[in-house]
């Protein structure tokens, strides 16, 4: 597999310079032919806001190889919900297909090649939404014969994905309730206990009406699963995550810590398009369910990070 940059890339930045020099110098060695970049405003009265937010903008603006370049900067501020989830919509206005990198996310060289290679390879099957850079069991026996798989877990970050899935993207998840009546979560993840603990979930999300202020990767997660819709998971992980901040658990932490690897190829291909069971339980009780019984006051925030996010 050789690298290919025909897939835009869209970087979404906010107000942390180092973590946004770090993404673009990858992002510059990838050379991509089309970048978008999208900013959000400062937060009304914060000025620490506008010294991060005006050094960031900055840094993005060096773009020095032939590349097609649109910036969004933002003059109000939207927050982590609004503000990422139209720069998406925003990029998908002329693109039918994205990577996505988020400020504090570094992609290997392989990550780029890995997404396009996905991209091309899936763009008509509507089997599948999303390919994800990041993947925390590369040691797993189901890679053993095959350099990525299926799964209902997809990570964010550092990602990529269709125009026609992002086109049943809904921030106010109209569709939940028809969607919980006939079982939800039950009918969509391959165990029990993985139906009910995201029914639970998303009864308690949807009753939030602050939740778009400040996530949108559970809505993105919830139109994957209303449309029965699987993730791409690679053997190796491709995107070293350098923002997160905070200790929930040794576990947590250190699938967090992992490095990209630069010495990634496709060369075996999944013979089939489906989810793999026991992979996805093996995801959900190390990355879900049990870290989650530890620390219940940290669900909202460890499920963003660990889940779409």
């Amino acid at each position: 597999m050789h690298i290919q940059n025909n897939a835009p890339v869209l970087l979404i930045i906010f107000n942390r310079p180092d973590t946004t020099k770090q993404v673009f110098e990858a992002i510059r060695r990838a050379k991509p032919a089309k970048l978008y970049v999208s900013a959000d405003a400062p937060r009304p009265g914060n000025e620490k806001d506008a010294v991060g937010c005006q050094k960031a903008r900055e840094i993005v603006k060096n773009v020095d190889w032939e590349c097609d370049v649109q910036y969004r900067f933002l003059d109000q501020n939207l927050g982590c919900g609004y503000g990422p989830a139209t720069a998406i919509s925003w990029a998908f206005e002329t693109e039918d297909r994205l990577i996505v990198l988020e400020d504090d996310c570094v992609p290997s060289m392989p990550f780029f090649s890995f997404c396009n290679h996905c991209l091309e390879k899936y763009v008509d099957d509507e089997r599948v939404w999303l390919v994800s850079g990041r993947s925390h069991h590369e040691e797993s026996e189901h890679f053993q014969e095959q350099d990525y798989l299926f799964s209902h877990y997809g990570h964010g970050g550092g990602w990529a994905t269709w125009k026609r899935c992002w086109a049943h993207f809904d921030m106010d998840m109209g569709k939940w309730d028809q969607f919980y009546q006939v079982g939800g979560f039950l009918n969509t993840f391959l165990s029990k206990t993985e139906g009910q603990f995201f029914n639970k979930l998303f009864v308690k999300l949807t009753a939030d009406k602050t939740l778009s202020d400040h996530a949108w990767d559970y809505q993105y997660l919830l139109a994957i699963h209303i449309n029965n819709g699987l993730s791409i998971t690679p053997s190796k992980n491709l995107i070293e995550n350098i923002g997160y901040i905070g200790t929930h658990s040794n576990t947590i932490q250190k699938y967090h810590s992992l490095k990209a690897s630069e010495a990634y190829v496709v060369q075996r291909e999944p013979s089939l398009v489906i989810a793999n069971r026991e992979y996805d339980l093996m995801h959900f009780k190390s990355h879900m369910y049990y870290p989650i019984s530890l620390i219940p006051k940290a669900i909202n925030k460890l499920l963003r990070i660990l889940g779409i996010k």
